[in-house]
């Protein structure tokens, strides 16, 4: 009984900090330009599969590169993916919230497809970093995976905060999803701010690809759980706010962990439901849902 606590306690924590990156992403794109990005669960499933492509001479015999250099260079192409994504065809139609929603979602369906065409529907296990911890005290063991994902995810979270907070770049980010029209008085470039926003939206997207395709595996399907459990973190934690975010993805995360650990993992996607109808009931602006003003 002890070692399932501490295994709840201990995989909670790790993998609520991959949700957190998703959900990040995902509201990021929502508080700046009003999106429901639905693209973003793509976005996952290309940071698995540009991993898997550089690392693996099974898919490209040409190039095959280590992993410590495999990993920045996937961060950087699917963040420009993302980028090119809002560029080439969100910027044109963004003022028309259902179609850009239901763009992204062709966008999505298309890259499942392209995907599936290109790899085939079979799933693809690549290692990122090899080997378990066995923690004894505890009794309970952690991936090494696992704990990467967790110092890569919080990591990523340190340099967002540093990047929103501290540079004059990333607080115009932080003014336009306050109030876009007090950024614009202020000579904020809004479409630029947008631009970037998807750009590190993408980034953030392609380390937890990275991460769940090595926890798990690399598959056309990848994307869709990693989406759902991101739209209910954000709706939980208050559309637009980051750190509502943060705080109902280890909502989310250290559930979804106790109901597979103790009562079957077949039901652990309903308990975050739950909780999704619970905190409208309550909540309907979420935890931090009055933290951003759109006009």
């Amino acid at each position: 009984m002890l070692g399932d606590i501490a295994s709840v306690i201990v995989d909670g924590a790790l993998i609520s900090a991959v949700y957190a990156l998703i959900a990040i992403g995902f509201t990021m794109v929502f508080g700046v330009g009003g999106v429901l990005n639905l693209a973003h669960g793509a976005l996952i499933m290309a940071g698995a599969y540009t991993y898997l492509s550089l690392v693996s001479d099974s898919i490209l015999a040409s190039v095959t590169l280590h992993p410590i250099v495999a990993f920045p260079l996937t961060i950087v192409i699917v963040g420009l993916i993302s980028y090119g994504l809002y560029v080439v065809l969100v910027r044109t139609i963004e003022e028309n919230v259902v179609i850009t929603f239901l763009a992204t979602i062709v966008v999505a369906i298309a890259f499942t497809e392209l995907v599936t065409l290109v790899f085939h529907a079979q799933p693809y296990q690549y290692s990122v970093v090899p080997g378990v911890l066995q923690v004894q005290a505890l009794g309970t063991r952690i991936l090494y995976v696992e704990l990467a994902a967790f110092v890569a995810s919080w990591g990523a979270m340190g340099l967002l905060w540093y990047y929103v907070t501290k540079t004059d770049s990333g607080r115009s980010i932080r003014a336009t999803s306050m109030s876009e029209r007090g950024a614009m008085l202020t000579g904020v470039d809004v479409s630029g701010v947008r631009a970037r926003t998807w750009l590190v939206a993408g980034g953030l997207a392609g380390i937890a690809g990275v991460f769940l395709g090595g926890i798990g595996a690399a598959e056309p399907t990848m994307w869709l759980e990693p989406l759902a459990l991101a739209f209910i973190i954000v709706v939980v934690g208050g559309i637009g706010s980051i750190k509502g975010s943060v705080a109902a993805s280890y909502i989310v995360g250290y559930l979804q962990t106790a109901t597979g650990q103790f009562l079957g993992q077949s039901i652990r996607g309903i308990m975050s439901l739950v909780v999704l109808v619970v905190v409208l009931l309550v909540l309907p602006q979420g935890l931090y849902g009055t933290e951003f003003v759109h006009e």
